[in-house]
């Protein structure tokens, strides 16, 4: 039985958080290993942009750009509510 558009965006952005989370953290562990003007540092943070890009433009391709715009405003929210509850 095919699911509904739903139930499929819902799937995509729980894809969506985990790569997110991944990005998050390989920018923390470049942070933590290079100085702020290391080429290596600079170099591997504009790749993690450029992919981060990527996964959006995907996203966008796939589901109308209002549905991915209102789920990402509700991951936004949630991070931010989570830092609050358990700040860094």
């Amino acid at each position: 039985m095919p699911q509904d558009n739903n139930e499929t965006l819902d799937g995509v952005m729980d894809n969506y958080k985990a790569i997110r989370e991944c990005l998050t953290g390989l920018c923390d562990i470049l942070n933590i290993n290079f100085n702020e003007n290391d080429i290596f540092r600079q170099a591997g943070m504009d790749n993690l942009k450029a992919l981060h890009t990527n996964v959006l433009t995907i996203l966008k391709k796939t589901h109308t750009p209002r549905e991915v715009r209102i789920r990402l405003r509700e991951i936004e929210f949630d991070e931010k509510e989570a830092e609050q509850v358990f700040p860094l």
